[in-house]
């Protein structure tokens, strides 16, 4: 879902998806800034799944997926990271530091 919509827009979709793409950026493009309400979105979503019985739907976060904000998307409640330029492909440490470091973060 983009960051436009609505946590409630996707509550009925519960018994037909294994996993819900949260977009924390507006699709489009790559450097933008996190959109900061989407943590919140995470995390009440993160809720509802778990009260309802749907604990197992795992909650994917995509865009500015940097070292800092991987912990926040963590600490909301989202379980899977798409990550790029903020991150693993992060200019001053190689790829395989960057994982590690991002892993570590996420655990």
């Amino acid at each position: 879902i983009n960051p436009q919509t609505t946590v409630e827009s996707v509550k009925h979709l519960t018994d037909y998806i294994d996993m819900l793409l949260i977009m924390t950026v507006s699709p489009g493009f790559a450097g933008q800034k996190l959109v900061t309400s989407t943590l919140k979105k995470v995390k009440t979503l993160r809720e509802h799944l778990d009260e309802s019985g749907y604990g197992h739907i795992e909650i994917e976060v995509d865009g500015n997926v940097s070292f800092e904000n991987a912990k926040l998307m963590r600490e909301a409640g989202a379980n899977i990271f798409v990550a790029g330029t903020s991150s693993v492909f992060f200019k001053n440490a190689s790829l395989s530091e960057n994982v590690a470091k991002l892993r570590k973060i996420i655990e």
